[in-house]
């Protein structure tokens, strides 16, 4: 079954509402120096603790080549490091530095923050109702065939 045509409107509508609250389409998220695929690459990294590239491709859902490039560019400002796995020399385990910690910290905080502020003058049955809503929403489409996909 396919949603009605006012019903994909009022999806979309949502996505853009969304979107734009939380700042995504800003050149760098939650005041940072960075990209929100930067970002995310980042929060992902710390909250794995150590991880390999086509790990977070799959995750993330990222061309190759731009993740490639993105962990170029955060080895580069010394905010990761890359080590040969013991138990596969061609794969390179990718972790925090003290420096990328810091800066994972930072935006984990100032995620947590923003989530705050959204919420802050709701009462705590609206957010109850909120993230009831959140959770069905997410559980619902991770067992839908179009799971992961962008929609806009």
């Amino acid at each position: 079954m396919y949603p009605t045509d006012p019903i994909v409107a009022d999806i979309r509508k949502f996505n853009r509402f969304y979107t734009s609250i939380l700042g995504l389409l800003d050149k760098h998220i939650l005041t940072s120096k960075y990209s929100f695929t930067e970002a995310r690459v980042i929060l992902e990294i710390g909250f794995m603790g150590q991880s390999i590239a086509n790990s977070l491709v799959e995750k993330l859902d990222i061309d190759r080549s731009y993740m490639s490039r993105i962990i170029a560019k955060l080895g580069k400002e010394g905010l990761i490091r890359k080590e040969n796995s013991e138990s596969d020399s061609r794969t390179s385990l990718i972790s925090l530095t003290d420096k990328g910690l810091e800066v994972f910290s930072q935006l984990d905080q100032k995620s947590d923050e923003q989530i705050h502020r959204l919420f802050k003058n709701l009462s705590e049955k609206d957010i109850r109702e909120i993230h009831a809503s959140m959770v069905l929403i997410q559980q619902k489409l991770e067992t839908s065939e179009g799971a992961g996909n962008d929609t806009f």
